[in-house]
C-alpha cells in the first residue's frame, strides 16, 4: 500500500513538473512528456507490481504444494503402518477362531460360530488389503468411492453373525436400487447402524424400514438399548460422515435417543448425485507472463497509435510543406495561396519561435514547416495578408 501511494505521488509531482516545464513546447511534445511520465510513474510501476505479485503468489503456491505433498506422504506412512498392525490383529483373530473350531465339537453351534468368526476376519484382512494396497502402488489409480454392499447383502451377513433384524422396503425388492449415489449413502447408512447396534446393544433386535416411492427416499433404523445410553466415543466419525454426505447430497439425517430406544431417520434424495469438482488452481506463473508481455505491449501500442493520431491531425490543421511554400510569391491573392495552402493555421507562432515584425496593418497566419506527418521540426512559416494580397512569406525558425 504504501509502495503504491509513493508511486503515484511521484506521478503526481512528474506530471505537475511536466505541465511547468512544457508549457512553451509544441502541442506533440507536450503530449509526449504527459504519456511518458504516465509510463514511468503510473504504468511501470504497476506492471512491476503486478508481476512481483505474481511471483510472490506462484512461490507460496508452490511451498503449499509442497507442504501437500509431505502431508500426504506422512498419512501414506502412517496408513500402511495402521495396515500391517490391523492385518497382524486380524490374522490372528482368525487364527484364534481356526483353534476354537479345534477345540469344540464339529457341527455343533460353536463350531459354527467360530467357523463364521473365522470367515469374517479373512474378510476383512481382503477388505484391508484392497482398501490400503493402492498406496503400494503408484500406477494404481484409487477409486473414488468406497466399495458398497447392497443392503441384502449387508442384513444376510448381520443375521448370519446372530442379529434379529426386521426388513421392509416399500417400492421395491433392495436390488433393484441403481449403483448410484443414492443407494450408496443408504446402504453406508445401514452398514454403520447395524455396526453401532452390534457395539451398544448386542443381541437386540434391529428394525429398518426403507421407503423408496417417492424423493427424497426414508430410511428408519430403530433398535433397543440394553441398559444405559452408549456415551460418544473420541474419534468416532461414522454418523458424522454420513450426516456430511447427506447435507451435500441435499438431504437430512435426524438421530433420537429416549426412553431406550435409539432411532435413526434419514432423508435422501434419489437419482445420480454428482460429485463436487474440485477447485483447480491455474499456475499463476502462466498467467503473469502472458500478461506481463501483453501489458506492455498493448501499453506501447496505444501510445503509438494515440500520438500518430494526434500528430496527423495537427499536420493537416497547421501544416504546410516546404515545396508548396516555395510556390507561393507576394502579391498573389489570397484565393491562388490557397491552391497551395490548405491548413487553417494558426494565429500565434509557438514560444520557441524568433521572428522579426511583420508589415504593418498585416493580417498574419503561421504554419508549421513539416515535409510529413513524422516531421517533429520545429520550424515554420508566416504569410501575412493586407486587403486578401498575399504581403510577405517569411520562413521562421527557433531561437538559438
Amino acid at each position: 500500500m504504501l509502495h503504491g501511494v509513493l508511486a503515484f505521488a511521484a506521478g503526481t509531482l512528474a506530471a505537475a513538473l511536466t505541465l511547468v516545464f512544457s508549457s512553451h513546447v509544441s502541442l506533440l511534445t507536450f503530449a509526449l512528456n504527459i504519456l511518458t511520465g504516465l509510463v514511468l510513474f503510473a504504468l511501470l510501476p504497476w506492471w512491476i507490481g503486478r508481476s512481483r505479485r505474481n511471483t510472490v503468489l506462484f512461490r507460496a503456491q508452490e511451498r503449499e504444494h509442497a507442504v501437500v505433498q509431505a502431508e500426504l506422504r506422512e498419512r501414506a506412512r502412517i496408513a500402511e503402518a495402521m495396515h500391517d498392525q490391523l492385518g497382524h490383529d486380524l490374522a490372528l483373530l482368525a487364527l484364534s477362531a481356526s483353534g476354537l473350531q479345534v477345540t469344540v465339537e464339529k457341527g455343533s453351534e460353536a463350531y459354527a460360530q467360530a467357523a463364521r468368526v473365522r470367515e469374517q476376519a479373512d474378510a476383512s484382512i481382503d477388505h484391508l488389503h484392497q482398501i490400503i494396497g493402492v498406496l503400494h502402488d503408484p500406477d494404481q489409480q484409487a477409486p473414488l468411492d468406497p466399495a458398497v454392499e447392497s443392503i441384502d447383502r449387508l442384513l444376510e451377513r448381520a443375521r448370519a453373525n446372530g442379529m434379529g433384524i426386521s426388513y421392509e422396503h416399500d417400492g421395491g425388492k433392495s436390488s433393484s436400487l441403481s449403483s448410484d449415489g443414492a443407494s450408496a449413502i443408504l446402504n453406508q447408512m445401514v452398514q454403520e447402524a447395524l455396526t453401532n447396534a452390534a457395539k451398544y446393544a448386542p443381541k437386540q433386535p434391529v428394525s429398518i424400514k426403507l421407503d423408496t416411492r417417492t424423493s427424497p427416499a426414508v430410511l428408519r433404523i430403530a433398535n433397543s438399548l440394553a441398559g444405559d445410553s452408549p456415551k460418544p466415543r473420541p474419534g468416532a466419525t461414522g454418523l458424522a460422515s454420513l450426516r456430511r454426505a447427506l447435507d451435500t447430497a441435499g438431504g437430512s439425517l435426524q438421530i433420537t435417543q429416549a426412553a431406550g430406544r435409539f432411532e435413526l431417520l434419514a432423508r435422501v434424495p434419489l437419482g445420480k448425485q454428482h460429485r463436487p469438482s474440485p477447485v483447480s488452481h491455474a499456475p499463476v506463473l502462466k498467467t503473469s507472463r502472458r500478461l506481463m508481455i501483453a501489458v506492455p505491449i498493448l501499453a506501447v501500442a496505444a501510445i503509438a497509435a494515440g500520438l500518430y493520431l494526434l500528430q496527423d491531425a495537427t499536420y493537416r490543421a497547421t501544416a504546410l510543406s516546404p515545396a508548396d511554400f516555395q510556390q507561393l510569391q507576394p502579391g498573389m491573392s489570397r484565393e491562388e495561396v490557397s491552391r497551395f495552402v490548405t491548413a487553417k493555421g494558426l494565429d500565434e507562432p509557438l514560444p520557441v519561435i524568433k521572428e522579426s515584425s511583420p508589415a504593418a496593418n498585416a493580417e498574419c497566419r503561421y504554419y508549421a514547416a513539416k515535409t510529413g506527418v513524422l516531421d517533429l521540426d520545429s520550424e515554420m512559416f508566416r504569410l501575412c495578408f493586407t486587403d486578401d494580397i498575399l504581403v510577405s512569406a517569411d520562413h521562421l525558425y527557433p531561437a538559438p
